[in-house]
C-alpha cells in the first residue's frame, strides 16, 4: 500500500481590530447647552477599552479631519438628496485641554475660526459656528482624515501626499469622495461611516443637540501568513515559496519569504500599490436603519497603470525548535494551529499592510518543503510544488480588517515527491484550515482543503486560537486549479468518523472496504464512515460583517456539526481512471468469521476450510478511486 502525504492549509481572515485601528476622543461630561451648537467628537458611545481615545486618537488622525454635513430630505432613497449644505468640507482640528472653552467644542475638537481649505468651496474664508435646525428632518455627516499624509486637491500626488475630492452628498450611494495616492500614503488615511441624526428622535444614538460622534477606522487592511503541520512521524522544515505559477518543479521554489500570488488578469486580481479609492455609502436612509450595512462606508479601488502587482510577500517564517528525535535540523514548523509559524516580524503581530479589495480574487500558495523523520534516523522526503488556493470570497479584503491565512501541512498533499510532474507519486490534496480572527465585532473562520481539488470549510465566529470548530453551521466549498466546483450536490458527501482519523486513513477506508451498506462504509483499517447530511442548495454564506455572501447553488454545502469528527469527501475521478484491483492481507490469527472469504494462497484462488497452522489470506477489492478529503473536528 502506498504512503501518501497531504498538505493542509488554514486560511484566517480577521475582522477589524479595534485595538489597532479604531480611533476615538475622550468623552466630556460638561456640555454647553441652550444654544444648540453643533459639535464633534471622534468618540463612539460603543467604544471599547481597546479603542484609541483622546490624544492617542488625535495623533493617529494627525490632529485633524475633514467633515461634510448636510440637511437631509427626511428619507434618503435612490440618492442622498439634501436640502442644503451645512459643513462644506470643514476642517476640524484637535487641541488638548480646550474642551468646553467654546460653544462648538465639547471634546477638544474645534471647527470655528479655522480658515477653510480646499476642497471646500469656501477656501480662504473663516469657518463659522453651526446650529441645529429643527425645521430639517435629518442631518447627514461624512468625514475622513489623511492622517500624516498631506491632502492636495489638484495635480498628481507625490510621495507623502494624497489627492482628495470634495464630498458629494448627491452621489453618496456610489461615490461620496475619492482618495488617490500610493499605498504607502493611502495606508495613513482614515475613513468614517456616515452619521445621520434625526430630528424626530427615532435614532436614540444620533439626535439633535448631541455631539456628532464620528468613529474613524484605518483605510488599509492588514494581512499575515502562517504555516503549521500535523504529519504523523515527520517534522516539516526548509519551506520554500514559489512566486508565480509558471516556475517548474525542476527549477523549484527559491524564496524563503512567505508569498501569495494571483494568476487571473482582471484588475481586481492584483495587489494594489497605487491608485484611487472611491468611498461610498450604498445602504442609507431611514428605511434601512435595521440593515447591518446601514450607513457603512465601502471602498472601491481603481489602480494606476503601474499600481498593481501579482505577488504579496510576507518575509521569512519563524520556525520552532525540534520536539522529538529530529537529526538533521533544529528549525521546524509548529505542530498546532495555536503554535503556527508566522511569517515576518512580531513587532506588529506579523501583519503586513495591504490595500483593500472588496471584490476579492483567488489567492494561490505554492511551496516545496522537506519532511524529516522524528525517529532520529534523519530520513527525509522532499515534497515539490504543493499548491493551495484560497477562494475569492475569503480574500475580499475590507478596510480596517486584518486577515490571517494559516496553512496546515498534513499527511495529504498534492505535491510531488520527485521533480517530474508526470510522476503520480504523492499527488494528493493540500488541506487549508482557514480561520478568520477578528476584532470584537467580526469573526470569520474558514477551513479550505487545498488540493486537486482544494476543500474549504468555514464557520462564522471561529477563532484562530482554537484548533477545532464549535458545534454549529459549517460551510464547504471545493476549488480545482482556481475554478470553483459547481457539483457539490452530486459529487460531495459528508461522513461522520469512528474513530478519529487522518485524511489518508479516510482515503484508505473509502478505497479498500471491509463492508459497506447504503449509508455506511467500514474500511479495511477498521474506520467506520457513516453518511451525514449536507445541503448543497445554499445560496448564501454568512459574512463576518453581518452581511451574507451570495453563492451559486451547488458551489457551497452546509452542515450543522455536533461534537465529533467528520470527513467531507469530494469525488474527483472518472470511470476510465477508476480501475479496481484486488489485494490480499496475510492472517496472523484465526478471525471470528472464519472461513468465509479466506484463502490458502496469496492469489486468493483456493478457499480455506479448517483453520490450522499455516498461511491464510483475506481478499479485498481496492476501488482505486480518487477523492478530495477534508477531516473536520467539532468540539
Amino acid at each position: 500500500m502506498k504512503k501518501f502525504f497531504y498538505l493542509a492549509t488554514a486560511l484566517v481572515a480577521l475582522a477589524a481590530c479595534t485595538n489597532d485601528e479604531f480611533t476615538g476622543g475622550d468623552p466630556i461630561s460638561s456640555r454647553i447647552d441652550g444654544n444648540n451648537a453643533i459639535v464633534f467628537t471622534s468618540m463612539s458611545k460603543d467604544a471599547t477599552r481597546a479603542d484609541h481615545v483622546g490624544a492617542d486618537a488625535a495623533t493617529l488622525l494627525n490632529k485633524h479631519f475633514t467633515v461634510a454635513g448636510f440637511k437631509g430630505a427626511g428619507d434618503v432613497t435612490a440618492t442622498n438628496t439634501t436640502t442644503g449644505t451645512v459643513f462644506d468640507n470643514y476642517l476640524v482640528n484637535w487641541a488638548e485641554n480646550t474642551a468646553a472653552t467654546t460653544e462648538s467644542n465639547t471634546s477638544d475638537w474645534e471647527y470655528v475660526g479655522i480658515t477653510a481649505v480646499a476642497p471646500s468651496t469656501l477656501a480662504g474664508n473663516t469657518q463659522s459656528i453651526k446650529y441645529w435646525d429643527y425645521s430639517a428632518a435629518q442631518y447627514d455627516f461624512i468625514a475622513y482624515s489623511t492622517g500624516t499624509a498631506t491632502a492636495i486637491t489638484s495635480g498628481t500626488p507625490a510621495a507623502g501626499k494624497v489627492l482628495v475630492s470634495a464630498v458629494s452628498a448627491a452621489n453618496a450611494k456610489t461615490a461620496a469622495y475619492t482618495l488617490q495616492g500610493a499605498a504607502a500614503d493611502l495606508e495613513k488615511c482614515y475613513i468614517a461611516d456616515m452619521v445621520t441624526a434625526y430630528q424626530d428622535g427615532t435614532d436614540v444614538k444620533h439626535k439633535y443637540q448631541d455631539e456628532v460622534q464620528l468613529v474613524f477606522r484605518a483605510l488599509a487592511s492588514k494581512v499575515r501568513v502562517a504555516l503549521y503541520e500535523t504529519v504523523p512521524g515527520y517534522s516539516v522544515k526548509d519551506v520554500k515559496f514559489y512566486t508565480d505559477a509558471t516556475t517548474t518543479l525542476a527549477s523549484g521554489a527559491t524564496s524563503t519569504d512567505a508569498t501569495l500570488f494571483t494568476t487571473a488578469t482582471a484588475d481586481k486580481d492584483n495587489f494594489y500599490t497605487a491608485g484611487t479609492y472611491t468611498v461610498s455609502f450604498p445602504t442609507v436612509g431611514k428605511t434601512n436603519k435595521s440593515n447591518s450595512d446601514y450607513n457603512k462606508a465601502h471602498v472601491a479601488f481603481t489602480a494606476d497603470a503601474s499600481g498593481k502587482e501579482t505577488t504579496k510577500v510576507f518575509d521569512g517564517l519563524n520556525y520552532k525548535a525540534k520536539e522529538y528525535k529530529e537529526k538533521t535540523g533544529t528549525q521546524f514548523l509548529g505542530r498546532t494551529l495555536a503554535n503556527a509559524s508566522f511569517a515576518g516580524a512580531a513587532a506588529d503581530n506579523y501583519y503586513k499592510i495591504a490595500m483593500p479589495n472588496e471584490e476579492g480574487t483567488v489567492l494561490e500558495l505554492r511551496i516545496d518543503y522537506t519532511l524529516e523523520s522524528i525517529d532520529g534516523s534523519g530520513e527525509e522526503i522532499k515534497v515539490h510544488g504543493a499548491t493551495a488556493f484560497v477562494p475569492a470570497i475569503y480574500a475580499a479584503w475590507k478596510s480596517n480588517y486584518a486577515y490571517t491565512y494559516v496553512f496546515k501541512i498534513s499527511d495529504n498533499t498534492n505535491g510531488w515527491t520527485s521533480t517530474v510532474d508526470t510522476d503520480p507519486a504523492g499527488l494528493y490534496p493540500i488541506t487549508f484550515d482557514a480561520v478568520v480572527v477578528e476584532t470584537e465585532e467580526h469573526t470569520q473562520a474558514t477551513i479550505t482543503t487545498v488540493a486537486t481539488p482544494s476543500i474549504t470549510t468555514y464557520q462564522k465566529g471561529h477563532e484562530v486560537t482554537n484548533n477545532e470548530y464549535a458545534a454549529g453551521d459549517i460551510y464547504v466549498q471545493v476549488i480545482t486549479d482556481g475554478t470553483l466546483k459547481t457539483d457539490l450536490g452530486t459529487n460531495g458527501q459528508l461522513y461522520t468518523l469512528s474513530p478519529a482519523a487522518t485524511e489518508a486513513e479516510v482515503m484508505d477506508a473509502l478505497n479498500i472496504q471491509a463492508s459497506s451498506t447504503a449509508t455506511s462504509i467500514t474500511g479495511r483499517n477498521g474506520l467506520v464512515l457513516t453518511q451525514a447530511t449536507s445541503d448543497a442548495t445554499v445560496t448564501a454564506v454568512p459574512g463576518p460583517d453581518g452581511n451574507n455572501i451570495t453563492v451559486t447553488a451547488g458551489t457551497a454545502a452546509k452542515f450543522t456539526g455536533a461534537t465529533g469528527y467528520y470527513a467531507y469527501v469530494y469525488y474527483t475521478g472518472t470511470d476510465e481512471a477508476d480501475k479496481e484491483f484486488t489485494t490480499a492481507v496475510k492472517l496472523t490469527a484465526q478471525p471470528s468469521d472464519w472461513p468465509t472469504g479466506y484463502y490458502t494462497d496469496e492469489a486468493c484462488k483456493t478457499a480455506a476450510s479448517t483453520y490450522a497452522d499455516g498461511t491464510y489470506y483475506q481478499k479485498y477489492t481496492n476501488l482505486n478511486k480518487v477523492y478530495g478529503v477534508k477531516v473536520i473536528k467539532v468540539q
